[in-house]
């Protein structure tokens, strides 16, 4: 269904006229035919009919023919634009991928390279501060490594939000709570008692006051582990990787060549290969057994 907000270009236009001229040009062919039996009476009139209609006829031929020619004209030239877009988009991909690979290896290599130097700075503070702590003056806190110290949650003391007094339904003899408070049965809201196991059994029970205290636990530091060892970096101008601190110590990583690290790669020779064409397509012939064969059979 055309859209009717769409604005027609001028071939649309101009399909539209010819294909109003083609059902003009049927409806006269159309209209000369229901007169062809008021025709038939008289030879003079049926000849007039029949050239009328040959006439119409034609002239159908005709708009029809000018209808599939400019439609097929509107066809090609719909076709050449979107296929001129088309080449556009692949060229514009093919840019951004070209684009892209090339901030891969720049931008990739210098962000890669910052990212190492930071591990390496946080491996030699790291190194520093375990000798200090070594010997450290009585009294003195320990110095604590950089990277932990960003990446790490301290322990946490607990914290008491809000404390109330209730009263509580336990066990007489055990005083232990019991789970489901609105199941006991009490006279004098004091005493009671709970049936459990299906009934078979009944728990005296007593009112007893607790001092309910709402809180936040205490929380226990979490070692983040190094920071190199958690990085692992792939190569941006080959295969393979450029960094890969789960294998690394710190005194290795305190004294990485970041430089040398993140240097672009040189490419490889390519292999040279021989192949072997005759030059005389008749050859070998094809009796000839293969010196191969001949080995074989030795």
């Amino acid at each position: 269904m055309r859209n009717p907000f769409k604005k027609l270009s001028e071939a649309d236009k101009r399909v539209a006229t010819l294909r109003a001229d083609l059902d003009a040009a049927r409806a006269q062919l159309a209209a000369i035919d229901a007169g062809k039996i008021a025709a038939q009476i008289d030879s003079a009139a049926f000849a007039k009919w029949s050239a009328d209609r040959s006439a119409a006829a034609l002239e159908v031929d005709r708009q029809s023919s000018l209808v599939e020619t400019h439609e097929t004209e509107v066809e090609t030239a719909r076709r050449a634009d979107a296929d001129a877009a088309a080449r556009r988009e692949i060229e514009a991909a093919r840019k951004a991928a070209t684009d892209l690979a090339e901030r891969i290896r720049k931008d990739g290599q210098r962000i890669a390279a910052e990212l190492l130097e930071l591990a390496k700075d946080a491996a030699k503070q790291s190194l520093a501060a375990k000798a200090l702590n070594n010997r450290l003056p009585e009294g003195e806190t320990p110095i604590p490594a950089a990277d932990i110290l960003a990446r790490d949650f301290d322990a946490e003391p607990r914290k008491d939000i809000r404390s109330r007094g209730v009263d509580l339904w336990v066990a007489e003899t055990t005083g232990a709570i019991i789970g489901d408070q609105d199941a006991v049965a009490s006279d004098d809201g004091v005493r009671g008692q709970v049936h459990i196991f299906g009934g078979s059994m009944r728990w005296k029970c007593i009112k007893r006051r607790f001092h309910e205290i709402e809180f936040h636990p205490s929380g226990v530091a979490d070692w983040p582990g190094n920071l190199f060892s958690l990085i692992r970096l792939p190569r941006l101008d080959g295969p393979g990787f450029l960094f890969d601190g789960a294998i690394g110590t710190p005194e290795t990583v305190a004294d990485l060549d970041v430089a040398a690290a993140v240097a672009p790669r040189k490419k490889q020779l390519r292999p040279v290969q021989i192949e072997l064409i005759p030059v005389d397509p008749s050859w070998p012939p094809a009796n000839v057994v293969g010196q191969a064969d001949q080995n074989a059979g030795l």
